[in-house]
């Protein structure tokens, strides 16, 4: 009798596999892709995909394409894994952003290089589906093949969970989203926030944060190098220095989204940076010849090389930039200020300073947290040398105490959000 039974119960779990292999073949599939090229350079550009899902809700997705051109390559990507053989590229969602609502979209991005010419790809498929910016028809019926543990109402075509229709259940604006951090996190994000109400001068005054510099850039970000430092700089090291501030710094502009839609009016999906610049005491440690960014040579201030002050935006915050060789497009927001032998880092509404060896050998990293904890402070957030606001757990704005943004740094930025949203008129 054991013996039946073990038999029977194995019986019902290959009916019910079937059952599941059944209604995911029946999923309504659909999707639109759009590409950009947000910017280029010589044998360089940033490229960005986002993905629309026009069907039911994907829970994990990869989207393929084939690059037109067999010299354009991927360098490096962020907010996906991204792979690439021969001219075919992979792009596979993140552990954060694989839950796919109807209707709502996913960003992804990657620096890469090309030589010759830059077409975008002709044409993209999701989960082996082509985009095609229409819903795809089920491939068969349930009624021609149906299950013996399946009824027609259980059948997406006939009757749709309120989950999977995007008539049932459109997906929420996320303009509506209201305040709601995790129960566990309120509490200690209203001391940091009454902390930062207590402690800084000119908190809601203060009109050069991140968040001004951004919003003047329209969604973009341009950095000046300032090499403090007598090492040679290659230039695969220059495009790899851009990479990898790319990939970091759309670490924290990533918490600013909800399965690919800005939180609480946020307007960025994907937040473009790019190296105008690179400052040094001698031009020869540069190893390139071409014009991709500017080079300063011997601007020396505080001690170190210094890009153009009249490109800058911390001593042109008024958005002038009409003495910058270039003008508007040449000027830049942030320093990255790398300096050999610095320990720790510092960083604020000038940008962020590392150390040079610290950075270079970090390039490629998933998390150079040095550098996320200086952004933050670029965006307004504080220090925690004397207090802990969740004492034990960690996150990356307490210095030493984590590695990557966690939860609690997610809802800080975002708390900073919301008090100074509305000055942008958002």
């Amino acid at each position: 009798m054991k013996r039946r039974l073990v038999w029977i119960g194995a019986c019902l779990m290959a009916a019910f596999s079937t059952v599941a292999v059944l209604q995911s073949a029946y999923a309504a599939t659909g999707c639109r892709v759009d590409y950009a090229v947000t910017s280029q350079w010589t044998s360089g550009f940033q490229g960005s995909v986002t993905v629309t899902n026009l069907g039911d809700r994907l829970d994990g997705w990869t989207l393929t394409f084939v690059f037109p051109d067999a010299n354009q390559k991927v360098s490096q990507g962020w907010s996906a894994t991204w792979t690439q053989s021969g001219t075919a590229v992979t792009v596979t969602n993140a552990a954060w952003n694989g839950s796919v609502a109807p209707g709502a979209s996913v960003n992804a991005g990657f620096t890469g290089t090309w030589s010759g010419t830059n077409p975008s790809p002709a044409s993209f498929a999701l989960n082996g589906t082509r985009c095609t910016g229409a819903v795809a028809s089920p491939s068969a019926s349930p009624s021609t093949s149906p299950s013996p543990s399946t009824s027609p109402s259980a059948s997406p075509s006939a009757s749709p969970s309120p989950s999977t229709s995007p008539s049932t259940s459109p997906t929420p604006s996320a303009s509506t989203d209201p305040w709601m951090p995790p129960s566990d996190l309120a509490a200690p994000l209203d001391k940091v926030w009454a902390h930062q109400e207590e402690t800084y001068s000119n908190l809601y005054g203060f009109k050069n944060y991140g968040w001004d510099q951004l919003m003047a850039g329209r969604g973009s970000i341009n950095y000046c190098v300032r090499w403090d430092s007598t090492a040679h700089v290659t230039a695969a090291q220059r495009d790899a220095v851009h990479a990898t501030l790319q990939k970091q710094y759309q670490k924290w502009m990533d918490q600013m989204l909800d399965n690919g839609q800005g939180w609480n009016n946020w307007p960025y999906r994907q937040v473009p940076v790019k190296v105008v610049g690179w400052a040094v005491r001698d031009r020869a440690q540069l190893e390139w010849t071409d014009t991709s960014v500017d080079v300063y040579v011997n601007n020396i201030r505080e001690n170190a090389p210094q890009c153009g002050e009249p490109c800058g935006r911390f001593f042109h915050q008024d958005g002038n930039y009409s003495g910058c060789p270039g003008g508007d497009s040449h000027h830049y927001d942030h320093s990255l200020w790398l300096t050999a032998g610095f320990q720790g880092g510092a960083g604020g509404d000038w940008g962020q300073r590392i150390g040079s060896e610290y950075f270079m050998s970090n390039l490629g990293t998933e998390n150079v947290h040095i550098l996320l904890h200086e952004i933050g402070h670029t965006y307004g957030l504080d220090d925690f040398y004397d207090w802990d606001p969740t004492p034990g757990k960690g996150f990356v704005m307490k210095a030493g105490s984590a590695t990557q943004i966690t939860e609690f740094d997610k809802w800080m930025l975002r708390d900073f959000w919301r008090h100074l949203k509305s000055r942008y008129g958002l």
